[in-house]
């Protein structure tokens, strides 16, 4: 669903007066020493996500009064998520600094309730042997937005670690700096969690209610689905979500399928994932809002020019006639075998089910939905016919079975450019001989379609097919 805390980056500004070292300690975070020669102002850097605890690229600003004018200054600190200001433990002009010019600046900027965390850096500890934490104690006492690490970082990138941490885990929505306490807020939802748990209302918890509290069992239980949706009108799914996500032995929903489920709501229906997302209280901040939630990515005609996507979830239709087992398929693409749907409650199948699964070593979603033809005239409407990836299944051990699926492609997708997967189903019953002038795998071959699929959920069920065909998907 997004990066931590909706933001989709960090902007991290150096300020400190000229000598305290903001641009060493920017270098030596990229080359992982410190330079001998120091130019006056570093560059704009900016790591990528992938090599940050968070996985939130951060842009690393630094300021030069030698350079840049109050102007300039003006305008980092606006666009700044955090600043770090820096000062030389063994200069006491530096530190005097902090209050006498930088915090009363940035406050005029900003305004004195702004909720841009501010760190105080302290460099050249190694040139002191004391520490400048009694000196810095009063500075933090009086400005509530300052944070100063609890221990002495022992390297530059923990420096920029504890800056982006500052935004992605603000402390201002848990505890206030000058009561030393915890905010209303967050006492209210601390007694909530408290009370969910005390099931038996005695207002203490016993060892059997904290064990409960951390079952860690990976699954939802049904009270913990109730739980879970108390501030919502209804629960955000029926009974039947046990057939269109993973789920354990006793069909309560997984990790997996839990995100797999809010994934296929955001796929069916944008409005109803939004409304549960602010029942549920997510990004209820004045500057965010729950449209972080989703990543809107490019049209889908771009990416099959570029012949590949950034998209990570993709529907499928499955479409065959009625008996070819496409029901069978898609339950199977949830971990049930053949001998656990035969206690399915057919009341409680929809044409959806969603799972994750690898391709090419990166999470995807694939999203089937069932289309069922009745006859050989059958015709597809254009909903039927919008998908990244097709499936024609068949009955591979019916004789008449193929030929639906045969006239489909060459009515429907010969000339498309919507990749298409054949699967013959019941491959562990007797192969027939299909009534059609092409047999499966020569039809796959003279229409440069990838080879035949077999597929059976009697036993152990392979994903070899639902690999390809998210695969295909992704690199149509």
């Amino acid at each position: 669903m997004g990066p931590r805390n909706g933001r989709k980056d960090v902007r991290i500004l150096l300020l400190g007066e000229p000598g305290v070292g903001k641009t060493s300690l920017i270098l030596s975070l990229v080359s992982e020493e410190f330079p001998e020669e120091v130019p006056p102002r570093a560059e704009e850097i900016t790591i990528p996500a992938d090599v940050t605890p968070e996985k939130v690229p951060t842009n690393i600003v630094d300021y030069s009064a030698q350079e840049q004018g109050e102007d300039s200054l003006i305008t980092e600190i606006h666009k700044a998520n955090v600043i770090c200001v820096v000062y030389a433990v063994d200069d006491d002009e530096t530190i005097d600094k902090i209050t006498s010019y930088w915090l009363p600046f940035i406050q005029e900027q900003l305004g004195e309730n702004h909720l841009v965390p501010i760190v105080l850096v302290g460099n050249k500890v190694d040139l002191v042997e004391y520490s400048s934490l009694e000196i810095i104690l009063p500075i933090m006492n009086q400005y509530a937005e300052l944070n100063f690490p609890s221990k002495t970082l022992k390297n530059i990138s923990e420096l920029f670690y504890y800056a982006q941490k500052a935004v992605l885990h603000p402390t201002t929505p848990l505890y206030v700096t000058e009561t030393r306490d915890l905010t209303e807020k967050c006492k209210k939802a601390l007694t909530r969690i408290f009370k969910i748990c005390d099931y038996d209302n005695d207002e203490v918890l016993s060892d059997y209610e904290l064990n409960q509290f951390q079952d860690k069992d990976g699954c939802l239980s049904p009270t913990e689905v109730s739980d879970l949706f108390s501030t919502c009108p209804v629960i955000a799914w029926g009974p039947e979500v046990v057939n269109v996500v993973p789920t354990n032995d006793k069909g309560w929903i997984t990790l997996q399928g839990y995100l797999a489920q809010w994934t296929l709501i955001a796929a069916l229906d944008v409005c109803r994932l939004m409304e549960f997302l602010a029942y549920l209280g997510y990004m209820s901040t004045p500057d965010e809002n729950q449209l972080t939630a989703i990543i809107v990515t490019r049209e889908k005609k771009l990416d099959l020019q570029k012949r590949q996507t950034s998209r990570n979830v993709f529907h499928c239709q499955v479409i065959g006639p009625q008996g070819a087992g496409k029901s069978t398929f898609m339950q199977g693409f949830i971990g049930k075998t053949l001998q656990a749907q035969a206690s399915i409650n057919k009341a409680h199948l929809t044409p959806y089910t969603i799972n994750s699964l690898q391709v090419y070593g990166q999470e995807k979603y694939l999203l089937l939905h069932e289309v069922d033809i009745f006859g050989m005239n059958d015709t597809l409407t254009p909903p039927e016919l919008y998908c990244d990836v097709v499936c024609l299944m068949f009955d591979a051990s019916h004789s008449r079975s193929f030929e639906y699926v045969a006239r489909l492609f060459l009515k429907y997708f010969s000339d498309s450019k919507v990749p298409v997967l054949i699967v013959g189903s019941k491959a562990d019953q007797p192969i027939a001989v299909q009534d059609y002038g092409l047999q499966p795998i020569a039809f796959c071959s003279k229409h440069k379609l990838p080879p035949l699929q077999a597929f059976s959920a009697n036993g152990t069920i392979r994903k070899d097919a639902y690999v390809k065909l998210a695969t295909m998907a992704a690199y149509p």
